[in-house]
């Protein structure tokens, strides 16, 4: 059992790991379930009453539209009112034929082209956002934005394409480079990339040994943070207790400066490995991998995982058969 302590819908749903909730799936497995809310008493109600309960707000055109009548509504009858009193009292009419004289006048000044005018000005606002590279299909839509006080996006799907591309992988040696705009299946595609590793692996080329003492993770945590310093070298890994042996650490010393590492050969640096090797390297990554992939290896009829199907491009275009990895496991 959870202990939900006093009162159990104080506990997060995020926490009630022992509860399914309506409109939800199962992926796998069977269980035996009692049913504790129905209706508007789920969680899934609860959301549905609330967006049931949102007030309708006019946007500003329409609102804008709901003032103007208002005003030649009280124009219409103060006019229809002044042109009875001139047809009954100044030109004599009967009360009938006077009334028929104010109400052809009130039709007459009611606009029939409101909507025109109305759908001429949607059509402007559509020609104004499409010269500052934002495209309107309905023309309803410019209304909407009009009224528009917050914006709430996440960081993919939304604003993104939701699309991704593998760029690199690296092994224990080496670090392979992948062509994003590769259009052809070769092994060329992956070239070897030693510089972004000897930076990595050698950081005296960059810094003076006693640098890389002061910056490492020790420091970090000596000031409360999360270090970012990757090479990991602290004088933790000195050792400090004299009463178990060790000789103290000394107050100053000195440390010799390496001598200047041998460039990388441009040999290593650029070449491409076989298909083979990219075989067996990304063959993990295509076995795990439910996806497919698109036609020609594009986006176009993909389907699955945006991860999943960066590394099964990547190991089309580095001419590997993924099908064929697939079907031989």
């Amino acid at each position: 059992a959870i202990d939900c302590g006093a009162d159990p819908n104080s506990t997060p749903l995020g926490d009630r790991h022992n509860m399914c909730f309506s409109a939800t799936l199962v992926s796998s497995g069977s269980a035996l379930g009692l049913v504790v809310a129905t209706g508007d008493d789920t969680e899934i109600g609860t959301i549905n009453k609330l967006v049931s309960q949102v007030e309708k707000k006019k946007t500003n055109v329409l609102a804008q539209i709901d003032t103007i009548a208002k005003w030649l509504a009280v124009f219409i009858a103060i006019t229809a009112l002044a042109t009875w009193n001139v047809a009954f009292f100044i030109t004599e009419e009967n009360g009938m034929d006077a009334l028929s004289t104010a109400l052809v006048c009130a039709v007459a000044m009611i606009p029939e082209g409101l909507e025109a005018i109305v759908t001429m000005t949607y059509a402007w606002a559509v020609s104004n956002m499409a010269k500052q590279n934002a495209i309107i299909r309905a023309l309803p839509a410019v209304e909407t934005l009009g009224s528009v006080t917050t914006i709430c996006s996440d960081k993919t799907g939304t604003l993104t394409k939701n699309e991704m591309t593998l760029t690199a992988f690296v092994t224990s040696e080496k670090r392979y480079k992948f062509d994003v705009n590769a259009s052809e299946r070769t092994a060329n595609n992956f070239v070897v990339d030693n510089s972004y590793l000897s930076t990595r692996a050698d950081p005296s080329k960059y810094m003076k040994a006693s640098d890389v003492i002061k910056k490492g993770p020790s420091a970090a945590r000596r000031r409360g943070k999360k270090s970012s310093f990757g090479f990991g070298i602290t004088q933790s890994m000195h050792p400090s207790d004299v009463n178990e042996g060790a000789a103290p650490i000394p107050t100053s010393f000195a440390v010799d400066e390496p001598a200047p590492a041998a460039a990388v050969s441009s040999s290593a640096t650029g070449e491409s490995p076989d298909t083979a090797f990219l075989r067996k390297a990304l063959g993990g990554g295509i076995l795990c991998s439910k996806c497919t992939l698109g036609e020609n290896g594009g986006r176009k009829g993909e389907i699955g995982n945006p991860t999943e199907l960066s590394i099964l491009r990547a190991a089309y275009f580095g001419d590997v058969d993924v099908t064929g990895v697939k079907h031989s496991a």
